[in-house]
């Protein structure tokens, strides 16, 4: 121990003495994390969301395994809003309501304005949002996936979005009926 102590005195280990450090921060891990599942994001305060983020979460994992998806559960809406402006998240189910308000930066959303959502489906009383900068293809797949299973899912046409939001541009072509080759390698 003596001896770490004079090489590090000494300068000798400073490659061995960062990583203790970076091994303890877990924003690398969460990075990694994050792109290996597909993460659905609701809220602990509104539990009709939950339910619904549950369904379709267990549609997308029979039909795309390899997708990982998952639910991750916020405590409240506005730290929904945090993971999506901050790119943390790209997904959430969010009430027509709370969509509206975190879309236009109504209270309690307004430090959060502009939010870049786009709609991916939509069953009436709740959307599938993301930011407009997922990949063309990843929303494709998702729209065909869940709706493959419009029916049981009670998903409506989205229309051109809700409340000034668009429909992303993946779930738009899947809608329109249009093929997309997929990428060899994901982004």
């Amino acid at each position: 121990m003596q001896q770490a102590a004079s090489l590090l005195a000494a300068g000798a280990l400073p490659a061995f003495t960062a990583a203790p450090a970076l091994a303890h921060t877990p924003y690398a891990q969460w990075d990694i994390f994050r792109k290996r599942h597909l993460q659905l994001l609701t809220s602990h305060a509104d539990l009709a969301g939950d339910d619904i983020g549950d369904i379709w979460v267990e549609i997308l994992r029979a039909k795309l395994p390899l997708s990982r998806a998952m639910v991750s559960r916020a405590h409240d809406m506005p730290r929904i809003a945090a993971l999506l402006k901050t790119n943390q998240s790209k997904l959430a189910v969010l009430s027509y309501m709370h969509a509206r308000m975190m879309f236009t930066g109504e209270p309690p959303f307004q430090d959060y304005a502009p939010m870049p959502l786009e709609v991916l489906v939509d069953d009436g009383k709740y959307l599938l949002v993301t930011r407009s900068d997922l990949p063309l293809h990843h929303g494709f797949l998702i729209t065909a996936t869940l709706m493959s299973e419009a029916e049981k899912l009670h998903l409506i046409d989205p229309g051109k979005g809700r409340f000034g939001m668009q429909l992303h541009a993946g779930a738009r072509a899947f809608l329109n009926g249009e093929k997309l080759d997929m990428p060899a390698s994901d982004s």
